[in-house]
C-alpha cells in the first residue's frame, strides 16, 4: 500500500521505563500496525497509552485520507469517533443524576411526552443507557440481509412525506423487538432519546449542553460536533462520504434529531482527558465534572441473565454497564471498562492498572480482530 510508513512521535511527559512499561512493546505495537497498514488491512492507525496520570507514548502511522496525495496521519490528527459520543451522553446523564434532576428508573414517559402510551411507558432511563428497552437496533445489529436504515435518514424521508409527525414518533413507531428488560439491543436511537432528556432537563440543546458541561471544563479543545472551517483539514477519513461530512456538514434544524449516538469528532489527547477524568473519580482539569460513585455506578456490571445475540454472537449472561462495556476476554483487569465506535476507535481504562488507551485504526473494512485486538493484547502484556 505505501513503500516507506513513518512513525510520528506526539506529545508525551513520561518515558515508558517512567510508566513501568516494557519500551519493546511499543515496537511490537508499531510493527504491527505497519505490517497491517501494508497488507490492507487498515489505512493508518495513532495511538495515546497514559498510565497513573502521564503520557508515555502517543504516535502514528500512515495516511490522513484515503487519497494517493494525502498528508499523513498525526498523533494530533482529529477523527470523528461515532459511537463513543455515547460516553459523554451517558456522564451527562449521571451529571443531572448528581444533581438530583433525574433517576435512573425513571419512565422516559416524565420527559418525552410521546413515551406515554401503553407500549413504551414502562421504558426507563436505566434501559436506554444498558440497551435493554426493547427499541429498535443498530442496522446489522441481527445481521439481518434487508436492515432498515438508520434513523436520522428514517426521520428525514418521514418528515417530507408526513410534515406533521416528529423525529421522536418515527424512532417510535413498529412494535419493539424484545419486551423492556429481556434482552441487549445495541440502539444508537435510543441514545438519541437520553440527548432529548439531557436538552428538555437542562433547557439547551443536547450539544451545547455536552459543550458547557464535559467539553469545555475538561479543556478538550479539539471535541467538536461541526468541525471548525480552520481545522478541517486536520480531520482523518476513509472514505468519500466521511470526507462529506467533515467539508458539507448538513445543517441541523431544531426538529431533527441530536447526534447524542455517534456525532463527536475528537484527538486522541482529548479522549485521553476525558478518560483521565474517570479514571480520578470524576475530577479533570481542575473541575468536579461527575460524582465518585455515579463513576463506580456506571462502570460495574448491571446486568443479570439477558441475552445478547447481535452481530451473530450469542452470549447468555451478557455484561454491560451503564454506557460502557465491562466484559473484556483479554488482558485487561477486572474492572475495566470502555467504549469502541466505528471506522474504528476506542477508549480503554484500566483502574486496575491505572492506565488508559486511546486508538484510532482507520480502515474501510471497519472491525478486524488484528486492527483492535491484538494490539490491546500488546498493550497489556508490556505492562511491569
Amino acid at each position: 500500500m505505501q513503500n516507506t510508513i513513518h512513525i510520528h512521535e506526539g506529545w508525551t511527559n513520561a518515558s515508558p521505563e517512567e510508566a513501568n512499561f516494557d519500551r519493546q512493546n511499543l515496537r511490537r505495537l508499531d510493527d504491527h500496525y505497519a505490517a497491517i497498514i501494508s497488507n490492507g488491512t487498515i489505512q493508518a492507525a495513532s495511538y495515546l497509552i497514559a498510565r497513573k496520570g502521564k503520557v508515555f507514548a502517543q504516535r502514528s502511522l500512515g495516511k490522513l485520507r484515503n487519497e494517493a496525495d494525502s498528508m499523513d496521519l498525526l498523533p494530533d490528527s482529529i477523527r470523528k469517533v461515532y459511537s463513543i459520543t455515547k460516553v459523554f451522553t451517558a456522564v451527562a446523564i449521571h451529571q443531572l443524576i448528581d444533581r438530583g434532576q433525574l433517576s435512573l428508573m425513571d419512565s422516559v414517559s416524565r420527559f418525552i411526552p410521546e413515551f406515554n402510551n401503553d407500549k413504551h411507558r414502562a421504558i426507563t432511563i436505566f434501559q436506554l443507557l444498558t440497551h435493554t428497552s426493547g427499541l429498535q437496533g443498530d442496522p446489522g445489529f441481527y445481521q439481518e440481509p434487508y436492515g432498515l436504515p438508520w434513523y436520522e435518514w428514517m426521520a428525514r424521508e418521514a418528515k417530507k412525506a408526513y410534515p406533521d409527525v416528529n423525529w421522536l414518533q418515527v424512532l417510535l413507531s413498529g412494535p419493539l423487538q424484545r419486551m423492556p428488560g429481556k434482552e441487549w439491543i445495541y440502539s444508537s436511537s435510543g441514545y438519541v432519546l437520553l440527548g432529548e432528556v439531557i436538552a428538555r432537563i437542562s433547557g439547551k440543546s443536547y450539544e451545547q449542553y455536552i459543550h458547557d458541561e464535559i467539553l469545555t471544563p475538561l479543556g478538550m479543545t479539539s471535541t467538536f460536533f461541526k468541525v471548525p472551517e480552520e481545522r478541517m483539514d486536520e480531520v482523518c477519513c476513509t472514505n468519500v462520504w466521511e470526507k462529506e461530512q467533515i467539508y458539507k456538514p448538513r445543517e441541523r434544524k431544531a426538529d431533527m434529531p441530536n447526534v447524542a449516538g455517534n456525532g463527536l469528532y475528537s484527538s486522541l489527547e482529548d479522549l485521553w482527558r476525558f478518560g483521565q477524568m474517570m479514571l480520578d473519580g470524576g475530577i479533570g482539569n481542575g473541575s468536579r465534572i461527575l460524582s465518585k460513585r455515579s463513576i463506580e455506578l456506571q462502570t460495574r456490571n448491571h446486568l443479570n441473565g439477558i441475552t445478547n445475540k447481535g452481530w451473530g454472537s450469542h452470549q447468555k449472561d451478557f455484561k454491560y454497564g451503564l454506557g460502557w462495556s465491562v466484559d473484556h476476554y483479554d488482558l485487561s483487569s477486572p474492572g475495566t471498562f470502555s467504549h469502541e465506535g466505528f471506522g474504528h476507535c476506542g477508549l480503554y481504562i484500566d483502574p486496575v492498572e491505572e492506565l488508559v488507551f486511546a486508538f484510532f485504526v482507520l480502515s474501510q473494512k471497519g472491525y478486524t480482530n488484528e486492527s483492535v485486538i491484538t494490539p490491546r493484547a500488546i498493550v497489556w502484556s508490556g505492562l511491569e
